[in-house]
């Protein structure tokens, strides 16, 4: 289920990771940024009447421009992007610098990628001009209204003012009516300026429910305490691509390690209109192997060319997410549930990158799932929200934070890296610590849920496994808020079908050895008591 073949233009990332950790965290750009649970923000920007309209001027990226009058601001990740919204109208800014090998016109060209989908996008009017000295993209299109999202916003431009040779701000616009009868846009563009930034930027901390306002049922809320808890120890998974419909390879694995694995990965499709064929039986023989499934729901590319996404949203597939979300309530023991993975990767359908660059749609399709499984009485899910490490592409309006769809929706964090190894031209070898100290880091500022490592393995083309391994089981101890991390033994296949990316397990005797070794591993007395 991992289908990545990125150009290699794109996976040079424009974020770095974070430097160094105390209450203000420092990153590989010339930028600040404080990390706070919650703060005033409105010292962050300046938003003033001016005439007809105000002027929004944000002091963190260092541009001011004009706005509609009665605008409210979020500047929750002031370090990504500035928001502003009236009930009509949601206007998003973002400031891209871009490394040296991607042009603003590649930002331009891969970011407007979804509106190849006429399907579900009208394209109304597409120009370059040149403005006050600047060169200006515009983009304007539709869609057709989502019935099952309240005020749908459904009519964009995009406005992208290049700046020097390497930056790019990105106005994103969308209106629940044609735009030229909300004042059209010209506006943000005529009075668009570049100021001198001078605050740093804050980014807000996210933060789980109280376990008391979860509603779990006793069994569920004691497996959350045992796993996922303060005192919770390390535990590990498994992707085993016949689990759970046969677990004879399952079996043979743990006999071998003499280690049974708790938590078994599983990946489901919405794949048609009604219910999902053997889900039920997915549940009763995980359970029965005495394993918690960790329940992948993915939405799928549709005949017409079209985004699924948008159909759900409209109620198309309303009968499948409630025949699914009964379905696991009626299991009735705990089960994790992820749905969306990697929602920040272009590989995903429901990546924003596929619709309008408007993260809000994911947020909307999480929700509006949650809210099928809540009406249901699903009493028993833990729910995962889980983007891929990086972003792809890497590009702001991409961030894994936009995607957050609120802390009442989320709880645990999920964290996805992979050593892909070699064997494409634009990859590289990349051992455990440098996939995820950073991201960890990164994380532990951005987020206080437990974590989980959902899915991630090692390559063995381009260098030893059997040591990435030895290399991982040193590091992964050091990450005290990781609860469980889980193996994926498969592979991904290039075009012709060869094996390009082997991540099984049980590749080699001493792969297998390496991991009976560090599984069974008892931890010393001063890790428990001292």
């Amino acid at each position: 289920m991992r289908k990545k073949i990125i150009a290699a233009l794109l996976c040079v990332g424009l974020f770095t990771g974070i430097l160094s950790v105390s209450t203000e965290f420092i990153f590989a750009a010339d930028d600040t940024i404080h990390i706070e649970t919650e703060k005033n923000t409105t010292e962050l920007y300046q938003l003033n009447d001016e005439g007809d309209y105000s002027r929004f001027n944000n002091y963190v990226h260092g541009y001011s421009l004009i706005v509609d009058k009665g605008m409210k601001v979020d500047m929750s990740y002031s370090g990504v992007c500035a928001v502003l919204e009236n009930d009509h109208k949601r206007i998003e800014i973002y400031k891209q610098v871009l490394p040296v090998n991607v042009s603003q016109q590649s930002y331009i060209n891969y970011s407007n990628k979804f509106i190849n989908n006429t399907v579900d996008h009208k394209k109304e009017f597409e120009a370059s001009r040149i403005i006050n000295g600047k060169t200006v993209h515009i983009l304007q299109w539709s869609r057709e209204k989502l019935s099952r999202v309240k005020n749908d916003k459904n009519y964009y431009v995009s406005i992208e003012i290049l700046s020097g040779a390497r930056e790019v701000y990105t106005i994103l616009v969308k209106a629940d009516r044609p735009l030229y009868l909300t004042g059209g846009y010209d506006y943000l563009i005529n009075g668009f300026r570049i100021i001198a930034p001078t605050k740093a930027a804050y980014m807000r901390q996210a933060k789980p429910m109280p376990l008391e306002d979860r509603e779990w049922n006793q069994e569920t809320l004691d497996y959350y305490n045992e796993f996922f808890g303060p005192g919770s120890t390390l535990k590990w998974g498994i992707f085993q691509p016949k689990a759970p419909n046969d677990f004879t390879q399952m079996n043979w694995l743990e006999e071998q390690m003499e280690y049974e694995f708790p938590i078994l990965l599983n990946y489901t499709n919405v794949n048609n209109k009604y219910g999902h064929p053997d889900l039920k039986a997915r549940l009763d023989n995980t359970y029965k192997q005495n394993k918690t499934l960790e329940l992948t729901l993915q939405t799928i590319q549709t005949e017409d060319g079209g985004n699924m996404i948008y159909d759900i949203l409209d109620g198309e597939y309303d009968e499948f997410l409630i025949n699914y979300a009964e379905t696991v309530s009626n299991f009735g023991h705990p089960v994790l549930f992820r749905l969306g993975n990697e929602m920040n990767g272009d590989w995903c359908p429901y990546s924003s990158y596929h619709t309008s660059k408007d993260t809000v749609i994911f947020k909307e399709f999480y929700r509006y799932v949650y809210d099928i499984f809540d009406k249901a009485g699903a009493e028993n899910v833990i729910w995962i929200w889980n983007p891929n490490g990086q972003s792809f592409p890497d590009f702001q309006w991409n961030n894994a934070v936009m995607y957050y769809p609120g802390d009442e929706y989320v709880d645990i964090v999920g964290l996805t890296a992979y050593n892909t190894g070699t064997y494409y031209p634009d990859e590289k070898w990349t051992e455990f610590n440098v996939l995820y100290d950073s991201l960890y880091l990164e994380y532990m500022a951005l987020y206080q849920h437990p974590f989980m490592i959902t899915e991630f393995a090692s390559s063995s083309i381009g260098g030893s496994k059997e040591q990435w391994i030895r290399n991982m089981f040193a590091h992964i101890e050091k990450y005290e808020n990781i609860k469980v991390a889980v193996w994926w033994d498969g592979c991904d296949r290039d075009a012709e079908g060869n094996v390009a990316r082997p991540y099984f397990i049980d590749e080699t005797p001493g792969i297998i050895q390496v991991f009976k070794e560090f599984l069974n591993k008892k931890p010393r007395f001063w890790d428990v008591y001292g």
